[in-house]
């Protein structure tokens, strides 16, 4: 079985039983990395592995915020068309590439 598969299912079936994701937060402050069109939201399925990424970054005054999976989903984050959300990051480390989804395919894999 591929690899990329096996994380997608390992990652889909901790996102549903732990009922959401934890995201960067500084004050109202996103962390959400540029791209074409719009931008990528990276995720993490626990409050110490986002804070494990905050601490590699520049003038870190980041924290990690638990966003229930309904709100996730919602029209304040994946469904918000001021933050421009392509792409969601699952759970990325340094040194490492994370498995990527489409907004719309997360939404759609994390709804059934």
């Amino acid at each position: 079985m591929n690899v990329e598969i096996i994380g997608d299912r390992n990652f889909i079936r901790s996102v549903q039983e732990h009922g959401g994701v934890w995201l960067l937060l500084a004050g109202q402050a996103l962390y959400a990395l540029p791209m074409d069109g719009g931008r990528a939201l990276p995720v993490w399925l626990s409050a110490a592995e986002a804070e494990s990424f905050a601490q590699n970054l520049n003038g870190n005054v980041f924290s990690p915020v638990f966003v229930p999976v309904n709100a996730f989903l919602g029209a304040a984050w994946l469904g918000s068309s001021s933050l421009h959300i392509i792409d969601v990051l699952a759970s990325p480390r340094y040194g490492h590439e994370a498995l990527t989804y489409t907004a719309d395919e997360l939404r759609a894999k994390l709804k059934t």
